[in-house]
C-alpha cells in the first residue's frame, strides 16, 4: 500500500480525514451559533498550522526557515510571513475567572483552615476582621480576582449557596460553567485541548511505552434511551467520591512540594458522559430544498 507522509498511507489518511469531519461537527455547531464565519474559521486553522510547525518541532530541522514551513504546510510563504511576523495575527484572549472557581472550591474541601469536624468545609463570612472568610479564600488563591464576582458565578452554578444566617455554604465540589460567556467558551477549548494533548500523544509511536492515562467505558449494544438519565446519575455518583479521593490526593501532593525547584505542570483527569446523536445518513442533497431553475433563489 502506497504512504502519503511519513508512515501515513492512503487508507489511514481517509480515515483520518473522516475522524477529523466528525470531531469538527461539534465544533462548527457552536461556530456558527456563534455568529463566526468559515473565512474566519480558516484563518485561524491556517495560523494554527502555522504555529504548530514552528513550535511542536514538525519541520526537519530545530529551527526550520520560512520555505521549509510553507512546503510543510502548504501556505503559501506570504501567509506563513504573516503569521510569523504579525503578533496580532494569531488570535489571544485574556483569562478569565475558569481556574480560579474550580480553585476555590479544591481548597475550600481540602485546606484544613477552611475545614470544620469531619473535614466539613465551613460556612464562610463573606468577610472577616481576621480568621477564614470568603474573600481571604479567594485572596489566597489570586489576589487580583475580585471575590464578589467569584461569588456571583459559584452562586449561579449552584456550587455555593447562603444559609439562613447569609454565610456561604459550599455546596459542591466541582463547578461547570453556565451559558456561552467568554468563561464558559474558554473552559470548552481548555477542556478540548487537554483531551486532544492526550490523544495526540498517545498516538504518537515514540510514546507507546509510556502512554498518558485514557480510558473509557460503553454499552456494547447500546442503551435504551430511556435508561440514559438512571446510568448517568449511576455514573455521577460512582465518580464523585473517585475524582474526591484524587482531588484529596492532589492537595496533598501540591502542596508538598510547591517549594522544590524545578518547572511545574498542570495535570489533572477530567471525567465526562458522551451520547452519541441520531445516526444521519441521509444525503446532504435531501436535506436542503432544491434550487429553482429560474435562476432565482428560494426564500
Amino acid at each position: 500500500m502506497s504512504s502519503v507522509g511519513p508512515g501515513l498511507s492512503i487508507d489511514a489518511r481517509r480515515h483520518f480525514l473522516h475522524a477529523l469531519r466528525r470531531v469538527l461537527r461539534p465544533i462548527i455547531r457552536l461556530l456558527i451559533r456563534s455568529g463566526i464565519s468559515y473565512d474566519q474559521f480558516a484563518d485561524v486553522a491556517r495560523g494554527a498550522y502555522v504555529e504548530s510547525a514552528v513550535r511542536d518541532g514538525i519541520a526537519a530541522s530545530p529551527k526550520p526557515t520560512r520555505e521549509q514551513i510553507a512546503l510543510i504546510t502548504g501556505i503559501p510563504r506570504q501567509r506563513v510571513d504573516h503569521y510569523i511576523d504579525d503578533e496580532g495575527a494569531l488570535p489571544t484572549a485574556k483569562s478569565t475567572l475558569t481556574d480560579g472557581m474550580t480553585e476555590v472550591l479544591h481548597k475550600w474541601h481540602t485546606d484544613p483552615q477552611y475545614l470544620g469536624p469531619d473535614s466539613v468545609p465551613l460556612e464562610l463570612e463573606y468577610e472577616a476582621p481576621s480568621g477564614p472568610s470568603f474573600q481571604r479564600l479567594v485572596a489566597e488563591i489570586n489576589a487580583e480576582v475580585n471575590p464578589a464576582l467569584v461569588l456571583e458565578e459559584l452562586l449561579r452554578a449552584g456550587s455555593v449557596a447562603r444559609s439562613e444566617s447569609m454565610r456561604i455554604r459550599a455546596l459542591t465540589r466541582h463547578f461547570i460553567w453556565l451559558g456561552g460567556g467568554p468563561a464558559s467558551i474558554e473552559y470548552f477549548g481548555i477542556t478540548l485541548a487537554d483531551l486532544a494533548h492526550t490523544l495526540e500523544y498517545n498516538f504518537n509511536p515514540a510514546n507507546a511505552s509510556h502512554k498518558r492515562l485514557e480510558r473509557f467505558v460503553s454499552a456494547d449494544k447500546g442503551l435504551a434511551r430511556s435508561s440514559i438519565s438512571s446510568f448517568e446519575a449511576y455514573a455521577k455518583d460512582r465518580t464523585s467520591q473517585f475524582l474526591t479521593d484524587l482531588d484529596d490526593w492532589l492537595a496533598r501532593h501540591s502542596d508538598a512540594n510547591a517549594s522544590q525547584p524545578g518547572p511545574r505542570a498542570d495535570t489533572g483527569l477530567n471525567v465526562f458522559l458522551y451520547l452519541e446523536p441520531p445516526s444521519d445518513d441521509e444525503p446532504l442533497s435531501a436535506l436542503v430544498r432544491r434550487p429553482r431553475h429560474d435562476g432565482s433563489r428560494a426564500s
